[in-house]
């Protein structure tokens, strides 16, 4: 037998463990390795993604809506976000399905046609029930809670979405959102939900506003107000006024008079800083006539002075969004009548301006 010297056999040694290790951290490796392509594909898309969505109210069934909807299948958006007030046509409780129908004959059969209430689906309206409707253009994104009157649903771990109904009562329950009420705390929990998951923006969308240049009153309470407002809710979307209009970035707002200290960006330039206050978009122009602008309103000193109505260039259409990491940009996309046109974008500090 031949024998190794002490410093030889040791040596040896070293050498064979160190090809046991490398051959374990290969292995250890390649678990990593599945560990992340597990993981990549269980996790929210990468937060360079980038989408686009639509969002406007009072459709109806008229010219207007049909080339409002002949623009939206080819607006390049990943959703629509139908904010209220659908088909108008009295008599039609029991009857959504032909309005359903109606939509559906001019949009790919998997295009997202998200769905809210307004006050023409409510209970007692003639005019067709949104539980009805919800039923023949049903939910599409996964959402959360009760899809057409109460819900939220999260796109691409870019955006949370939080849909609600304020000052309308559905299936026998009243949505008033005043502190303390059950709707006013789902609705806080679903904003600082989506701030504790590291969601980078927030958008809300009611059919019924308060701030408005338009005919409608100010149907919604002060307590709901506030709270998109304190809690920097960072797009709040609208209808029900037949018109289009945005808001300068509020850090408060009073429904009866301007407060001017409420305004912390005038949005003359339509650009925005991110987290600076809470913009406000009323779109009611899809379909529907349209409503006069009253300049005289106090409330009009909220608003960034570019309006669309029956009385100042009316045009039909709708709001296209983009939204990414670091900024989110709206656009009037028009689809019939004047020549409207209106932009703007909401930026953070750390938006890179290359998207």
């Amino acid at each position: 037998m031949r024998h190794f010297p002490a410093h030889d056999f040791q040596l040896r040694t070293n050498l064979t463990g160190a090809r046991e290790s490398a051959v374990c951290l290969k292995h250890v490796a390649a678990a990593w390795f599945l560990l992340s392509l597990f993981s990549a594909s269980a996790l929210p898309q990468p937060r360079s993604a980038t989408f686009s969505f639509a969002a406007a109210g009072d459709h109806a069934q008229t010219d207007a809506t049909v080339a409002s909807l002949n623009k939206l299948a080819t607006s390049g958006t990943a959703f629509y976000l139908a904010l209220g007030d659908l088909s108008y046509a009295r008599g039609s409780v029991g009857k959504e399905s032909d309005w359903c129908d109606f939509v559906k004959s001019k949009l790919a059969s998997t295009y997202p046609f998200e769905l809210l209430a307004g006050n023409h689906e409510r209970d007692g309206s003639r005019q067709g029930r949104i539980l009805n409707f919800a039923k023949c253009l049903p939910d599409k994104l996964n959402a959360k809670g009760l899809y057409g009157v109460e819900y939220y649903f999260d796109y691409l771990g870019l955006a949370r979405f939080i849909l609600i109904s304020p000052d309308l009562k559905i299936a026998g329950v009243s949505y008033d959102y005043l502190a303390g009420d059950p709707h006013y705390k789902w609705l806080s929990n679903r904003i600082d939900g989506a701030r504790a998951a590291g969601i980078p923006w927030v958008i809300v969308g009611a059919h019924k506003m308060c701030l408005s240049v338009g005919g409608e009153p100010c149907e919604i309470s002060s307590d709901l107000i506030d709270l998109l407002i304190e809690k920097k809710v960072d797009l709040v979307l609208h209808a029900h006024d037949h018109v289009y209009e945005r808001s300068k970035q509020l850090t408060c707002a009073s429904a009866h008079v301007f407060v001017a200290d409420c305004v912390v960006d005038d949005g003359s330039d339509n650009e925005y800083a991110k987290g600076a206050g809470t913009v406000i978009v009323v779109d009611g122009t899809f379909g529907r006539a349209q409503d006069d602008i009253n300049l005289g309103d106090p409330q009009a000193d909220y608003f960034v002075g570019n309006f669309t109505g029956r009385n100042m260039n009316l045009t039909y259409g709708f709001m296209r969004y983009t939204v990414t990491p670091t900024r989110l940009t709206g656009q009037f996309v028009r689809s019939a009548g004047g020549t409207f046109s209106d932009e703007f974008k909401i930026s953070a500090p750390d938006d890179p301006g290359d998207y």
